[in-house]
């Protein structure tokens, strides 16, 4: 009897900070899911990553991107406008993760095609409940 090996999806994380992409991929871990996360820090990484251009030419297209507002060159609402302009990206599940709570910037994440919008909660059980909720459909847990 022969297995075939399921492949682990890969989620991509847009996220400057190291103290909250560190807790972010603990989350995934203790959420029980399955992925493996890369991560870049900022909006323009993200293109380059998504458009497999400069360093990231034999980067694989993630199931997922976990995106964070507030970035450095590009910001995460600019991201999603631009994914959300070219056929080959519009595709990608996004999930907002911020520490904005503006129903602006909800609205605008929405209308540009996010799947979910979590609020950074304020301590890692949350974080992980609801990393865990939004992810669920997209990655294997």
């Amino acid at each position: 009897m022969s297995t075939t090996a399921v492949p682990v999806p890969m989620l991509l994380h847009v996220e400057d900070e190291d103290g909250a992409a560190f807790l972010f991929r603990n989350a995934v871990r203790e959420a029980g899911l399955s992925a493996i996360v890369f991560r870049v820090s900022n909006g323009e990484e993200a293109l380059a990553f998504l458009r497999r251009a400069g360093p990231y030419a034999n980067a694989e297209r993630p199931q997922l991107m976990v995106l964070d507002l507030n970035l450095p060159k590009i910001d995460g609402l600019s991201v999603l406008g631009r994914m959300r302009n070219d056929e080959s990206l519009r595709t990608i599940p996004v999930i907002v993760i911020s520490t904005s709570s503006r129903p602006a910037d909800k609205e605008k994440a929405f209308s540009l095609g996010a799947r979910h919008y979590i609020v950074k909660p304020d301590n890692f059980e949350k974080l992980t409940e609801q990393v865990k909720a939004a992810c669920a459909d997209f990655l294997v847990g």
